[in-house]
């Protein structure tokens, strides 16, 4: 019982000390530190301007996009070309290679084998680098579309007064009343007026 006591007062004590304080710095003429200034009374009607962007389909539907895509397409294109004519090549040594194996002498026979295992692991290594250069290119492009299109964001987010611009496909939730404004087409025009066709 005695413990509860001792309690129940060093509760009273820590409010009432609590209470002393606060009385205290709500008497004391507030100073405002150097460069930060007083927050306005709530009047609640805050705006709170919010947008969202779909940067996959600005990317994708912009001039810049759109060139981008005709020029990786070009570009595998090429690379397709080049290794279909690789695999006739290996295609052609594979059926020379079955018809004349009896003709051949094992010496001759295993030269070609090896031969073909060559060009084979040739054209495997063609189809990598192929695949990486691509990659490297799409990586290069998308990085360029995006870089300006960051630029042209921050600029219209700052110059129409939102305090914040998102990508779509990373939010995962807002509340209803601070639902971002979807700026995608009007982005996109931006994109489209800073690099036209």
């Amino acid at each position: 019982m005695r413990i509860v006591s001792l309690f129940v007062w060093f509760c009273l004590t820590i409010g009432v000390a609590a209470a002393a304080v606060a009385a205290e710095e709500a008497t004391k003429p507030s100073v405002a530190a150097e460069g930060v200034k007083p927050v306005p009374a709530d009047t609640g009607k805050t705006e709170v301007k919010l947008g969202s962007v779909d940067f996959r389909k600005v990317a994708v539907e912009s001039n810049a996009g759109k060139k981008a895509a005709a020029l990786l397409k070009e570009m595998s294109g090429k690379y397709q070309a080049k290794l279909n004519t690789k695999a006739k090549e290996l295609e052609k040594m594979k059926k020379s290679l079955e018809e004349n194996a009896r003709s051949l002498s094992q010496a001759k026979l295993q030269a070609r084998e090896k031969e073909m295992q060559k060009k084979f692991k040739e054209y495997q290594e063609f189809g990598r680098n192929a695949e990486l250069e691509l990659q490297k290119k799409e990586a290069e492009l998308t990085d360029q579309i995006g870089e300006r299109m960051l630029k042209l964001v921050k600029e219209y987010g700052s110059k129409n007064g939102y305090i914040a611009i998102v990508r779509k496909d990373t939010m995962m939730y807002t509340d209803a009343k601070y639902e971002p404004k979807d700026l995608t087409d009007e982005v996109l025009k931006l994109v489209n007026e800073a690099d036209p066709k």
